[in-house]
């Protein structure tokens, strides 16, 4: 069973997450406190096992490092909604769906690949099924599209189900909310593991709606079209057709609003649509994403690009995700719409900084707030830190210096004696590389002209290099040792690539 297990939920393979549960429980959320990390080590079969028996709480980083993952999911942490309700929802619109309970007593949704696909595709597809579900303020994992794990980008993990097997709280749930215990789980689920085919054949069903230009409203107003408007939410669900009405049709728009009205299952009373008409007539109101029902199926990532959408400019970016390397000073991952981008303390602190980076390193355009609300906007960022372990800083620093002293070597000319170090060489002496400080700043210096020299003199002492004085019969001067590192051996290839036949571009140009 434990193959099976890491064969269902396997991910990124040189990190993993864990939650160390505290026993108290968030009076707001209903969720269980605890202290989460990230851990850089690699993800080993022992560490699986330690979770099936209880011993540990392991967190998956579903997106691999390649950007493909075996597994998405919804994280439903609606404590107050009507679980089964959910469940026969998802039967009937045919979404091939697992679904764990989670922890703290919410719901997971899981989507289950058999061969890897790209993350963007996983998050997409969900994205869509949260929509048309009231899922929208869910998590989504994976949560980034890429990650670079060469820079410690390491994506975000979730706690994955079963925890302590054999008691566990954390299991597959059948389609009448009852539990599926371990040993009947692999069996059951393979009835809704996805071929590559079976995925991209997952959708929305929208083919009974004959709208014109239906699938360039607002992703919420199509919810509301295909599922009906939920609750005592009338008013705001007809506030927001009026908004679509005129953007489709400025003038005769108010025709329009009556016919939705009556779609309703209640309508409202003709007197509050003849009211809600004569606000619209006198200035143009935008959408109210924070409204309910609307709120439940937001995708304002994909709102903004269609015709009836929201306008570009009131588009608030969602942050997905917060987290610290604790390297001296730290550096700050930040996941805002699915991308993730470094950020140092100083950039987050400043907006203007904090905006070029977004610009630049995730192409999005931040619109400014106030120095109140970004105060706030960083508290939030804070709540939501996650520490990532495991980075060894000094390793890291050590092995950025012995392949900068081996690039030294390779681009500055070797020395035949010892006086020749004067005229900017670099001598082998005893294992030892001997040179001036320089002919090593010149080298430095093509890369990084803002070092400063106490800089580079620091960076040089910290990694082992020593400074010596001599004598040259005229005065006193000083040379640096450091150790001679061994150069990789790159094996070359030893095939012969021939071209059997010309290009077209090849030929003669006949005249």
């Amino acid at each position: 069973m434990l193959d099976k297990f890491i064969e269902v939920f396997q991910g990124l393979d040189s990190a993993y997450g864990e939650y160390f549960l505290e026993g108290l429980k968030d009076n707001r959320t209903g969720k269980e406190k605890g202290r989460a990390t990230t851990k850089r080590a690699p993800v080993t079969k022992e560490l699986f096992q330690q979770h099936l028996n209880g011993q540990i709480n392991l967190g998956v980083i579903p997106i691999r490092e390649d950007n493909t993952c075996f597994w998405g999911c919804i994280d439903v942490d609606k404590y107050d909604q009507d679980f089964r309700q959910l469940l026969v929802k998802i039967r009937e619109r045919n979404y091939p769906m697992v679904p764990y309970r989670s922890k703290s007593g919410g719901i997971h949704l899981f989507l289950h690949v058999l061969t890897p696909i790209p993350a963007s595709d996983m998050i997409e597809k969900l994205g869509l099924l949260a929509t048309d579900l009231g899922l929208s303020n869910c998590e989504i994992f994976p949560k980034q599209r890429q990650i670079k794990v060469h820079k410690n980008d390491l994506g975000n993990w979730l706690n994955i189900p079963y925890q302590q097997a054999v008691r566990t709280t954390r299991y597959a749930l059948n389609d009448n909310g009852t539990g599926i215990t371990i040993s009947d789980w692999f069996e059951w689920i393979q009835q809704y593991r996805l071929t590559t085919e079976q995925f991209h054949a997952i959708q929305v069903q929208d083919q009974h709606i004959a709208e014109e230009g239906f699938d360039q409203y607002p992703p919420c107003l199509q919810a509301l079209i295909r599922n009906g408007c939920e609750g005592g939410y009338r008013n705001n669900a007809l506030t927001a057709f009026a908004t679509l009405a005129k953007k489709k049709s400025p003038d005769g728009w108010q025709k329009e609003v009556w016919d939705r009205n009556e779609e309703f299952n209640e309508p409202l009373p003709k007197h509050e649509v003849q009211g809600l008409i004569k606000q619209y007539e006198k200035k143009d109101y935008a959408y109210k994403c924070s409204d309910l029902p609307m709120k439940n199926h937001c995708n304002a990532e994909l709102c903004k690009t269609l015709k009836h959408g929201i306008d570009t400019a009131s588009y608030v970016p969602k942050v997905d995700s917060f987290q610290r390397l604790k390297t001296n000073p730290p550096i700050y991952y930040l996941t805002i719409e699915k991308k993730t981008i470094e950020l140092t303390g100083k950039q987050c602190n400043q907006q203007q900084l904090f905006a070029e980076s977004l610009f630049d390193q995730a192409d999005i355009v931040w619109q400014k707030l106030k120095d109140r609300d970004f105060r706030q906007f960083l508290i939030t960022l804070k709540t939501m830190q996650q520490d990532i372990e495991g980075y060894d800083e000094e390793a890291e620093a050590q092995e950025e210096f012995k392949d900068m002293m081996i690039q030294f070597t390779q681009e500055t000319q070797q020395a035949e004696n010892s006086s020749q170090v004067e005229a900017d060489m670099w001598y082998l002496f005893d294992d030892k590389i001997v040179f001036k400080y320089k002919t090593f700043e010149r080298f430095i210096k093509k890369s990084n002209k803002a070092i400063k020299k106490f800089e580079l003199i620091n960076f040089l002492k910290k990694n082992g290099a020593i400074k010596k004085d001599y004598f040259d019969k005229i005065k006193i001067k000083n040379i640096w040792y450091c150790p001679k590192f061994i150069e990789p051996v790159i094996e070359r290839s030893t095939n012969i690539f021939k071209k059997d036949k010309k290009a077209e571009f090849d030929e003669p140009v006949s005249k």
